[in-house]
């Protein structure tokens, strides 16, 4: 929980993320595996990197999507 919490906060501190609030992260003994949305490949690789950048992150699977602008419809 505690490199979940860690991988949120930096995904969150980026300039690219959107809150980091469309990506989900589960960790299962220090293997992470990031899903959700993207809407930039760029943002793939950042996401991807500034969760391997974590300590205690062994490896990370990328099962990120990068949503087109009509693929994702936002309610209120």
């Amino acid at each position: 929980e505690v490199i979940r919490r860690n991988i949120l906060a930096e995904l969150r501190g980026q300039s690219w993320s959107v809150g980091g609030d469309l990506i989900g992260v589960t960790v299962d003994q220090g293997d992470v595996e990031l899903s959700g949305a993207i809407f930039d490949e760029r943002q793939r690789k950042a996401a991807v990197v500034a969760a391997e950048n974590v300590a205690g992150v062994k490896k990370v699977t990328d099962k990120l999507f990068c949503a087109g602008p009509f693929s994702v419809v936002l309610v209120s």
